[in-house]
């Protein structure tokens, strides 16, 4: 009688545990989506293409870049990616300085990423240096319905440069839009450089605009290289991206590495200066942490793993860049990539 009691307890003592196993196990945390952006420095093929200032970018040209560096090349920059958002990598990959459609194969088929099974998003633009942004994406969680190449109307009469990629779609199952950019530079003339950022804000702003008019509750995420910082007039005042998570200021976008630029950090680095020219902005729609998917708060981080910078001398904890001017260093790329973390909410 007694062994019996014991085995009925036993049993008993089994099935609670069994059940707290059960519950626990089915209590799961909100899965974290990352979504990111990596300016690539100049990820160039080899092949000279008449139509675009690429000449250097070959094997006889000043760069040198043979079918070795390339492979070398390729390899970093998934490398990079690869470790971005921790295991289970990012689910969104805005890029820029991309040549082609062919150079994204290569990217996502070489050996640190083909497991990822990445989509590709991109179109060929105007930019004179045959240089484009695209977007790669995990196919199990985000499904595209659209996308186009939006074209920037510049003030200055015949320049051109690459415009914005608008896509559209869902992340896991919920509507987002997300527009990779990579704004002028300073070409020779720094008013110059200025008025075409503010123009390519202005445009991305009716863009918004225009989404938040049909559905105040767009969800809408902006990535890119912008060659300002979040304090310059092209982003805070044109663009209306601030550093102000307030929802009261509902047409805003939030821009989540704001805090970073004040701490003095960045995802660039020139002129012995740190330059959080690398930014991602979301709608107030993504802010709100009650409903549906949402920016997590605190999240916004610079990639800079060990392997992809210096790591000592002058340029310790600088991105180890591939070229300098025309001397190739064999780096990965002189940015760094940035990226967030959204969730569903519980």
């Amino acid at each position: 009688m007694r062994h019996g009691i014991k085995t009925f307890l036993l049993l008993f003592s089994l099935t609670i545990l069994s059940g707290c196993a059960s519950l626990t196990s089915s209590i799961k945390k909100p899965k974290l989506h990352t979504v990111a952006f990596y300016n690539t420095e100049k990820l160039y093929d080899t092949q000279n293409d008449p139509k675009t200032d690429d000449d250097g970018f070959t094997p006889g040209g000043v760069m040198q870049w043979d079918q070795d560096r390339y492979k070398t090349k390729i390899r970093h920059v998934a490398q990079v990616i690869q470790t971005i958002g921790g295991k289970n990598g990012a689910d969104l990959v805005g890029l820029s300085e991309v040549e082609n459609r062919q150079v994204l194969d290569d990217l996502v088929k070489s050996s640190p990423l083909r497991k990822r099974r990445y989509g590709i998003i991109h179109h060929d633009s105007p930019d004179p240096e045959g240089l484009d942004v695209a977007l790669l994406y995990n196919p199990r969680v985000f499904k595209p319905t659209s996308h186009n190449n939006l074209p920037i109307r510049f003030s200055e009469k015949g320049f051109a440069s690459r415009g914005i990629l608008q896509v559209k779609g869902t992340l896991a199952g919920e509507p987002v839009t997300v527009y990779v950019n990579h704004w002028p530079e300073d070409r020779g003339s720094a008013t110059l450089g200025a008025t075409r950022r503010r123009d390519a804000a202005a445009e991305l702003r009716r863009q918004v605009d225009a989404q938040q008019k049909a559905d105040k509750n767009a969800k809408i995420i902006v990535l890119g290289d912008f060659a300002d910082e979040p304090n310059a007039a092209s982003v805070e005042k044109v663009l209306k991206a601030t550093g102000r998570p307030n929802p009261a200021y509902q047409n805003e976008l939030f821009n989540t590495f704001y805090l970073w630029f004040v701490q003095g950090k960045g995802s660039f680095h020139t002129r012995n200066d740190n330059k959080m020219r690398d930014q991602i902005m979301v709608s107030k729609s993504l802010m709100n942490t009650q409903s549906g998917l949402h920016y997590v708060h605190g999240s916004a981080q610079i990639h800079d793993p060990e392997f992809a910078k210096f790591t000592f001398g002058r340029y310790k904890d600088t991105p180890r860049q591939t070229w300098s001017h025309t001397l190739y260093l064999g780096g990965y790329s002189d940015h760094f990539p940035v990226y967030i973390k959204l969730q569903q909410a519980k």
